[in-house]
């Protein structure tokens, strides 16, 4: 199907939507396949203000489609991965940018981010739900919770990362909260699981998600440098570098962690002197890579 026929078929659905009437199953079924082989689109694009515009109105779309077939696993996973990597990608890049210049705007984006993250949690677990023994336990008992992920497969390892992902890293703009903080074992024991089946899941993602684990919290709370080292290495390799995030957040948390600053003016330098093209189905990560890496240079005097 070419892309305006795709795009002519969600338009009526949608205006099916607008009207009044209710979605068949079939079309919104029909529907959600055409989302899921396009997504991939948006996460090319190499406009950072493109996709931050785009990025909202795909979710609001999806939403539409999801609330007229909210059994729809497709049209769940997405909007749980999206929110996530929107709040990831465009605000919690532009709260580096306004955290010391212009705090009012830093929290602003702090609270947007929060949403985006407990939005984004909320349909992961949405789908992870379905399952009662891990609705039973998730958040209420961390052992027998950590068995019933050992259940989990490799085609279960979407859905418990990007709830997992969102999860921490709501986690982590929460680290004042003691309450966030006892969350903390429920998302690692679910993170552990895709480690165990697929450890390359999104470019290596459980890896880098372990790299800033480890980096970000003091060693009370499973701080470990040399695991982070490790991990956000292993993250890079998987890729053989081309998924620039990975050395930025290795700058970010790694080199300021073990205050590295020639480590972190290096990983820095090495991302910005590379073309995003260099990973087209990444090319937006690999835009606010570089974007992020800015900012942190910039910022460096605070981190040293």
């Amino acid at each position: 199907m070419h892309n305006g026929s795709k795009t002519l078929l969600i338009l009526c659905v949608l205006s099916l939507t607008y009207q009044g009437c209710s979605l068949s199953k079939t079309a919104s079924d029909i529907t959600s396949k055409i989302f899921e082989t396009g997504a991939p689109y948006f996460e090319r694009e190499s406009d950072p203000y493109v996709a931050e515009q785009a990025g909202l109105a795909m979710l609001k779309t999806l939403e539409i489609f999801w609330t007229h077939n909210r059994k729809n696993r497709v049209y769940t996973l997405l909007l749980a991965k999206n929110y996530a990597n929107y709040a990831f990608g465009i605000l919690e890049t532009e709260m580096i940018k306004f955290q010391e210049k212009n705090p009012a705007q830093y929290e602003t984006l702090k609270e947007r981010a929060q949403l985006f993250y407990s939005r984004g949690k909320w349909y992961g677990m949405t789908i992870l739900n379905r399952n009662k023994k891990f609705k039973q336990t998730v958040g209420k008992d961390l052992q027998q919770f950590q068995k019933i992920m050992g259940r989990y497969k490799r085609g279960d390892a979407d859905a418990v990362f990007w709830t997992a992902f969102a999860w921490g890293s709501l986690i982590n703009l929460n680290k004042d909260d003691p309450m966030s903080i006892t969350e903390l074992g429920f998302v690692e024991a679910m993170m552990s699981r895709v480690m165990e089946v697929n450890s390359t899941f999104f470019y290596g993602g459980p890896h880098l998600f372990y790299g800033v684990y480890y980096a970000s919290r003091p060693a009370m709370l499973g701080g470990n440098p040399e695991k982070a080292k490790k991990e956000f290495e292993n993250s890079i390799q998987v890729t053989k570098g081309r998924f620039l995030m990975a050395k930025t957040l290795m700058a970010q948390f790694y080199a300021v962690q073990v205050q590295d600053r020639a480590l972190f003016q290096k990983l820095l330098q090495e991302v910005q002197g590379t073309d995003p093209n260099i990973f087209p189905d990444q090319r937006l990560a690999n835009v606010m890579a570089r974007i992020r890496a800015g900012y942190l240079i910039n910022r460096a005097n605070e981190y040293f």
